[in-house]
């Protein structure tokens, strides 16, 4: 790694063969990946973030934010990035109204603005009362972070792409963020993940997770100052068990290791010789 560089294909490889090496531990063990790591709790917060993709049919986005809090969700993320400015605040006051002041609503651009669009949003979408504002920035802008988190009452949430423990460090000591979000597969697996949450944890922030929910549900269970787990549906095809979500919150496995186990079935399908 010192002559390759702690990004990259290289540290995602490496990412993988920890979250094996911790299932393997956990098996071993009898214990689930949760009870090695030390859960704080049995069930955790989860968000629905599955959907609510940029579109122009607002009547369609209310209509899904408000079937995710029906499933139960406790909190729901949408995507914005318009061309207009005008179109993406509407967007949020339909989801908005369509879920109550009450559910947090997340809002996630993927770093689609500059920092002067995102100054402007940004105290625009403030009557909203949204949790967080999600990669308003490219992710390699940490100052252009740190001056919407020094600006704006809405928190901000990155860290998303950052590289390794390493990387998360960079973002906490630059001011980038208000919520720390590690993604498990960047940041050098389990724990890569545990040690970046112990740096939020050192600087009084929030932590949450970013996709992989049948991974990340025990490291949320573990991380003293996580708030939600991101639930999305993308690999559960590839898994015969699955997280119910019940009253804004999923239960921590308490199989051994991750608590998964593969579907052949599907396995087969996806298989490219």
């Amino acid at each position: 790694m010192n002559q390759w560089g702690h990004a990259g294909l290289a540290m995602i490889a490496l990412s993988a063969i920890d979250i094996a090496a911790w299932d393997i531990a956990g098996k071993a063990a009898g214990q689930s990946l949760a009870r090695l790591l030390g859960t704080r709790t049995d069930r955790v917060p989860v968000y629905a973030s599955e959907g609510l993709w940029a579109t122009d049919d607002h009547d369609a986005l209310a209509r899904e934010a408000a079937a995710f809090v029906a499933r139960g969700f406790g909190g729901v993320k949408m995507r914005l990035g318009g061309t207009r400015a005008a179109d993406d605040l509407a967007a949020v006051r339909a989801v908005r109204e369509a879920i109550g002041d009450d559910v947090p609503l997340m809002v996630d651009v993927n770093g689609g603005w500059t920092t002067a669009h995102a100054l402007r949003m940004g105290r625009q979408l403030e009557e909203y009362g949204l949790y967080w504002l999600e990669d308003p920035l490219p992710a390699d802008d940490l100052a252009g972070h740190a001056r919407l988190a020094a600006a704006l009452d809405t928190p901000i949430a990155t860290g998303e792409k950052a590289y390794a423990p390493q990387g998360c460090r960079d973002v906490l000591a630059a001011g980038a963020c208000d919520i720390l979000m590690p993604d498990v597969l960047r940041v050098g697996g389990v724990t890569g993940w545990v040690r970046a949450a112990a740096l939020a944890d050192a600087a009084h922030l929030p932590v949450c997770s970013h996709l992989f929910p049948e991974i990340n549900v025990h490291l949320v269970a573990s991380a003293p100052t996580a708030v939600f787990l991101e639930h999305m549906t993308w690999s559960q095809p590839l898994f015969n068990e699955e997280l119910p979500v019940s009253e804004g919150t999923v239960a921590v496995p308490t199989r051994p290791g991750l608590g998964v186990s593969w579907n052949e079935a599907a396995i087969a399908r996806y298989r490219i010789d």
